[in-house]
């Protein structure tokens, strides 16, 4: 998979990703990276239905379940390393939406 078919994957993974924290995105990322992405979508499917997890981190996961879900075999069976390209791209689109979504309120 080339960088450019690599950054494309990650904003079709990013569009749909709505009322996700980047803490919990990067949290996600790092449980994925160490114990593999079918245990990382098993892990965000049990969090969002969790009693002990409060209602943001709720949605995040509940968001990271739903989207992930709906790509698992474009995500699953890519490499670790690429994986974690695919996840870090994602996470910068999340980033430049929330920084244009931020840009948007500091005008005057």
């Amino acid at each position: 998979m080339t960088t450019d078919e690599k950054v494309e994957l990650a904003h079709k993974i990013e569009g749909p990703l709505v009322g996700i924290v980047y803490s919990e995105w990067s949290k996600w990322c790092a449980y994925a990276q160490r114990f593999g992405f079918r245990r990382a979508l098993q892990f965000a499917q049990v969090m969002q239905d969790s009693p002990s997890v409060r209602p943001g981190p709720k949605q995040s996961y509940r968001a990271i379940a739903q989207v992930l879900g709906k790509f698992r075999q474009q995500l699953e069976h890519l490499p670790p390393t690429e994986l974690a390209e695919v996840l870090g791209y994602t996470g910068r689109w999340i980033i430049a939406r929330r920084g244009m979504s931020d840009e948007g309120r500091h005008r005057r």
